[in-house]
């Protein structure tokens, strides 16, 4: 088995995107969580699974990670943002980064691994709800 089949294969989404922010790899897995195509993605920016409003910060820290190659986050913090699908769908995603560098130590990728959480924080915002609730009530 190659490396490329397992980067295929994984369930999770796994995008590599460009030093301009384009998607150069986008498996099986991204097409599952976001509902676009590998084809839909190539050669484009992430701004149809960016939420609109979110969108020009996301470019502006992209931007600033690829030239320093430093996040206000350390490496490998898992983060968690909101996104969306195909549908049109908000989604909750949580992701980790990593930098692949060129012979001459320039940022060349960035390297993500994506899994769709929505399913988990709904819940968690319905306990946090629920907690609320109590409180309240006790309180009265």
């Amino acid at each position: 088995m190659n490396l490329l089949h397992a980067l295929e294969i994984s369930p999770d989404a796994v995008i590599v995107l460009d030093r301009k922010g384009d998607v150069v790899y986008w498996n099986q897995g991204a097409t599952d969580t976001f509902g676009y195509t590998s084809q839909d993605m190539l050669g484009h920016n992430l701004d149809a699974i960016i939420p609109e409003k979110l969108r020009e910060r996301h470019n502006e820290a992209y931007a600033l990670y690829v030239k320093t190659g430093k996040s206000k986050y350390g490496p490998g913090h898992m983060l968690a943002v909101p996104a969306t699908n195909k549908a049109g769908e908000r989604m909750s995603v949580e992701f980790r980064l990593a930098i692949l560098h060129d012979a001459q130590g320039n940022v060349e990728y960035v390297f993500s691994i994506l899994r769709d959480v929505t399913e988990r924080w709904n819940k968690e915002q319905e306990l946090r709800r629920q907690m609320a609730d109590l409180r309240r009530k006790a309180q009265e």
